[in-house]
């Protein structure tokens, strides 16, 4: 999983891209080659598109979504109408970093996907010390949860661990899925600008 700058018709815009695939031993038991693309703005943090590519197993699916204030338009010519502060899945995961949470909140964040607008309920708990290859972190563990569709395309509620302080940096993120988990752990940090990173 990767963030970083990018150019989205001549306007600043951060890019969310993650990438999941199966090790090349496993993968001739049960392959996965999954790709999911944000692009957002870098003021709102609101989403401006998004992709989807699906293949885990004999099962494939592709998505691209162009999202307007109002509006989200699917490439089959679908327009569905937009709730307010909606994003799609990812932008929802990265935007929770800019509010104010501590342990035994539970943030309610809307976001739009699968041809409808929904809720994320995300219990807070923590708090835990937590070590991945970019050092030792205190972190907080949010457990997002959505009722019709799958973070990662996880069946369980999927982890996060964000360090303590006003950035709440994803520090690390485990998915469990039918067959093994995926985990995403922090590497490196690139500071963008002032304001979201």
């Amino acid at each position: 999983m990767e963030v970083r700058e990018a150019d989205f018709e001549g306007k600043p815009a951060y890019v969310v891209e993650c990438v999941q695939k199966t090790e090349k031993a496993f993968s001739v038991i049960y392959r996965i080659d999954d790709y999911y693309k944000s692009v957002v703005d870098t003021t709102k943090f609101a989403t401006l598109s998004f992709t989807k590519n699906i293949a885990e197993g004999k099962y494939t699916k592709n998505v691209a979504l162009r999202f307007t204030e109002d509006s989200v338009f699917y490439t089959d010519g679908k327009r569905v109408e937009k709730i307010p502060e909606a994003r799609d899945i990812f932008a929802a995961l990265y935007w929770i970093r800019n509010l104010n949470f501590s342990p035994g909140d539970t943030l309610k964040v809307p976001f739009h996907s699968s041809g409808k607008n929904q809720e994320m309920i995300v219990p807070v708990s923590g708090l835990e010390w937590v070590t991945v290859p970019m050092g030792k972190f205190r972190t907080l563990l949010l457990s997002p949860q959505v009722k019709e569709d799958k973070i990662f395309g996880s069946e369980e509620p999927i982890k996060i661990w964000v360090s303590v302080d006003p950035q709440h940096i994803p520090v690390k993120i485990e998915s469990k899925l039918k067959v093994g988990k995926i985990s995403f752990q922090l590497e490196e940090i690139s500071i963008i600008e002032e304001g979201n990173k």
